[in-house]
């Protein structure tokens, strides 16, 4: 009797040993699934995540190569010569409305830093580049009356030296505000970009926009001559900032500098 009741005993422990055993594996089990799938969802993750930067990157990669077509298609590296009148006498190729009064410069818009897509569309509506590639005959600032070599006025943009009938282009993109005959300018064309800035492309022999027309960079606005207050076949370009007049001399080539301000 003894015996069969250590037997039963023995029997129920055992009994009790498998249940807790098979509880125990099964729960190991499920753990071992749940962390299987954690492992498997984590990579998924991961490769998504890298997917997605993947994509990002070659975006980005792509708009910087756009940008810099868009900055070698304006020639922005390249300033154009210039020609240095003598002190006393007429400038040829010269002239442009008078001015009473110099004005200060204002530094770039500093929205460049928001990503490689505004940097684009930014850089796209800040005029950079030559209009013409003639060399310059005045720069901006205070010079001699270019008629008679005396006196001193204040010259509000670059005169470019060229050829009648030669292409003047827009500097960005932007839209036509005026195109027509003003005192001074002669036959102009002034174009509204964006962040304040405007354009203005004097003394044409022929205009080529509309008013309200909207045009991309590279677009050619008129022919180069010499109508209104002028010595001689030229351009006269001015960029304007938030309606004061900036030195054209500083977005001929891109300044990563001037970025920063």
């Amino acid at each position: 009797a003894v015996l069969t009741l250590l037997l039963v005993a023995l029997l129920a422990v055992l009994s009790l040993l498998g249940v807790r055993y098979f509880n125990e594996r099964q729960q190991f089990a499920t753990t071992t699934r749940e962390l299987q799938q954690q492992v498997l969802d984590l990579q998924n993750f991961t490769s998504a995540e890298i997917n997605a930067k993947l994509t990002a990157l070659k975006k980005s990669e792509k708009l910087v190569q756009d940008l810099q077509n868009y900055l070698k298609d304006r020639g922005v590296s390249v300033k154009p010569v210039k020609i240095e009148s003598e002190p006393g006498k007429p400038i040829p190729s010269a002239g442009g409305p008078v001015l009473s009064v110099p004005v200060q410069n204002m530094p770039f818009s500093s929205a460049f830093s928001e990503g490689a897509e505004t940097l684009l569309q930014a850089v796209q509506r800040t005029p950079l580049g030559v209009p013409h590639k003639g060399p310059l005959t005045s720069r901006f600032g205070n010079r001699f009356n270019p008629f008679t070599g005396r006196g001193s006025e204040f010259h509000g943009g670059l005169d470019i030296k060229g050829k009648t009938g030669e292409d003047i282009r827009v500097t960005a993109n932007g839209k036509v505000n005026f195109a027509g005959v003003q005192n001074g300018y002669g036959n102009v064309v002034r174009v509204t970009h964006g962040n304040g800035y405007e354009t203005v492309y004097g003394h044409l022999s022929r205009i080529d926009v509309k008013a309200g027309q909207t045009i991309e960079a590279g677009h050619v606005v008129g022919l180069l001559g010499s109508s209104g207050r002028s010595t001689g076949p030229h351009l006269h370009y001015e960029v304007v900032r938030n309606g004061e007049r900036q030195d054209p001399e500083n977005y001929l080539s891109l300044d990563v500098s001037l970025l920063n301000n």
